[in-house]
């Protein structure tokens, strides 16, 4: 491999692992670490946002739906928080025992001190402000001036680091050359190849695409729907599963797997996992 291709390589797996991962992860050691954040002020300031509705669902403008209307009961999302209580009076609420694990979840999408790097504020961000290029609930802030993206960063901004000796698992991209990009390829059973929406020109995509031509653009594309060793918090993985599966609920396209137990999905969780490397693609 070139010296070009191996920049190239290592700029998609920056940005992957430092706006993606679940974990915080500090370059210089590949290390990760676990943030110590205030409890008091998250509950107070931070936990209330993912209460607050976006709009109703009516027609023409059905607004965007309240964090809590997926984040609370899909199970393959990184930012997954516990069911809300009812009180007599009707009002939703998370009992303090539900915050304290909410805490431990949201804690791990933010990079202490840095609020611009920190997947928690940038998933709902406008992509013109400064976040990510894509977030299925929406954006809910156009600017970094918005109150609600306001109080996010100041809680981030007073976090500290605390560095530990696990490491976040190398998604291996000769691998993902050899034996994961034909998959998209593939035509299944009764069914489409991935690329026949998801490719360049296409009149689909939802956010990736594929091409044969350039390996290393497709893993540009898919980097963003992968969460090192996190299979099933991997969109990837999940979006094309079957919900019976414990697949997403939605997808536009056919199911390519039924279970987790496809010999194909098994194998990506393997790659996804770290766990498979190389150009050997026999199971």
């Amino acid at each position: 491999m070139n010296g070009a291709m191996r920049e190239r390589r290592s700029a998609c797996r920056v940005a992957l692992y430092g706006l993606a991962v679940l974990q915080i992860v500090v370059l210089s050691g590949c290390t990760e670490t676990q943030t110590e954040l205030n409890f008091e002020f998250y509950r107070e300031n931070v936990e209330p946002i993912f209460i607050q509705s976006r709009g109703d669902f009516l027609p023409p403008d059905p607004g965007d739906p309240a964090c809590v209307m997926c984040h609370t009961w899909q199970t393959n999302t990184p930012l997954m928080l516990e069911s809300l209580e009812v009180g007599d009076d009707g009002s939703a609420h998370w009992t303090e025992a539900q915050s304290r694990q909410n805490f431990e979840v949201v804690s791990r999408l933010v990079v202490p001190g840095d609020p611009q790097n920190s997947r928690l504020l940038r998933a709902p961000l406008s992509a013109q402000a400064g976040g990510s290029a894509l977030h299925t609930g929406g954006k809910f802030w156009d600017s970094q001036n918005d109150s609600e993206w306001q109080v996010l960063a100041e809680w981030v901004r007073t976090g500290t680091a605390l560095e530990s000796t696990e490491s976040i698992p190398d998604v291996d991209f000769e691998f993902f050359q050899a034996c994961v990009q034909p998959i998209f390829f593939q035509v299944i059973p009764g069914g489409l190849a991935c690329a026949n929406c998801h490719s360049v020109g296409s009149a689909g995509g939802g956010g990736i695409e594929f091409t044969q031509i350039d390996p290393e653009e497709s893993w540009s594309a898919v980097s963003r729907f992968v969460e090192p060793g996190w299979p099933t918090q991997s969109r990837l993985l999940m979006h094309p599963l079957h919900p019976d599966g414990g697949g997403d609920y939605v997808h536009n396209g056919v199911r390519r797997w039924l279970s987790q137990d496809d010999p194909e999905w098994q194998m990506l969780a393997a790659w996804i996992s770290g766990d498979r490397t190389g150009t050997d693609c026999r199971p």
